[in-house]
């Protein structure tokens, strides 16, 4: 997978086939995900959460520090 930012179903559909996920903060509504295949870091979180049932998702790419950062929030 070449992209770096899925969106709506295709963002769901890859974390749910293709990532494990490691934390979840329940503050901010973001799900810390990682490729156990390739070792790349994913951020699901939801831009439009004042929409009715959060809007949709957007899951991105993100640095190993980034992670680390999250990781240590929760």
């Amino acid at each position: 997978m070449s992209k770096d930012r899925l969106e709506g179903n295709e963002g769901q559909e890859y974390a749910h086939n293709h990532l494990i996920q490691v934390a979840v903060n329940d503050v901010d509504w973001t799900v810390l995900h990682r490729n156990p295949v390739t070792g790349e870091y994913w951020k699901e979180f939801f831009p439009q959460s004042e929409m009715e049932g959060s809007g949709p998702p957007v899951c991105v790419k993100i640095s190993e520090e980034e992670a680390k950062r999250i990781k240590g929030s929760v």
